[in-house]
């Protein structure tokens, strides 16, 4: 058994023995074509916004995708899977469960909560620890990468800030709401000091971040808007945001810079591996 398998299987099957695909057969093999790059999700939606927001820059990096959803895979298929993506997206989603930033109790004042999901993106963070391959979280996904990290979450924010304002949207809009960050550290073609208008739809948030990360954009009321791994040397693309840039204005660094990054990262980790 090759080493990679050994690692997979060892963090993999104690979570996923006895959980079937939604589909028969294994994923669509790459077809080989070293311009074909290969994303895996950690669930994806009908929505298609994260493929409507990435696909564009990888296809004007002259790349074509493969998009893998970790969510409808069996433990064999993920590890088949993870031997040949490019980069991970972990996508925004239900609460994570207290109980993994020791804050068990906390539960109360959470909305829907899927311990299956909070396994599947556990594994997919061990495996990059070794893999050190890109990857992007947003919105949950930028909260799971604190949560592995050590890190704890404001289970409620609107206890801690006194109001609902990264959620404040209607429900027509699916409380969508616009509101400034701005970036503290450069980073993928963002200047410290940059301000941008961006979309949210959260009521958790960072409160202790993990000692492997590091606050690089906020928002006015001091939230954490997004981080990346302090080590950028072995973890040139592990960077997390708080917002939705797939459904956020188009055309201001806080969007397109970031998918143009990650695709970036992705398209030299394909040709260096």
């Amino acid at each position: 058994m090759r080493p990679l398998h050994r690692l997979l299987l060892a963090f993999a099957l104690p979570a996923f023995v006895g959980c079937q695909s939604k589909f028969d057969s294994t994923p669509e093999v790459n077809d080989g074509h070293s311009d074909t790059l290969v994303v895996l999700a950690s669930r994806l939606w009908l929505s298609n916004t994260y493929q409507d927001f990435l696909s564009p820059i990888i296809a004007s990096n002259q790349r074509k995708i493969e998009w893998i959803d970790a969510s409808e895979l069996n433990a064999i298929q993920l590890v088949s899977s993870l031997e040949r993506v490019d980069g991970v997206l972990l996508t925004g989603g239900v609460d994570i469960h207290p109980a993994r930033y020791h804050q068990p109790k906390d539960t109360i004042v959470c909305g829907t909560i899927e311990p299956s999901r909070d396994s599947l993106e556990s594994f997919l963070l061990n495996w990059l620890d070794q893999s050190h391959i890109p990857c992007l979280g947003i919105c949950r996904g930028m909260q799971f990468m604190n949560v592995h990290g050590g890190g704890s979450l404001h289970p409620h924010l609107p206890e801690f800030l006194g109001t609902d304002a990264h959620r404040a949207g209607d429900e027509k809009n699916h409380r969508d709401t616009t509101h400034v960050v701005m970036a503290i550290k450069s980073i993928a073609g963002i200047e410290a000091g940059e301000q941008g208008m961006v979309i949210s739809h959260h009521h958790q948030g960072i409160d202790e971040i993990a000692t492997t990360l590091e606050v690089w954009a906020q928002s006015p009321d001091g939230l954490a808007e997004g981080v990346r791994r302090i080590d950028t040397i072995n973890y040139p693309c592990y960077v997390g945001v708080q917002w939705h840039p797939e459904r956020s204005r188009k055309k201001q660094p806080f969007v397109e810079s970031l998918g143009e990054f990650f695709v970036s990262s992705m398209v030299e980790y394909s040709t260096t591996r």
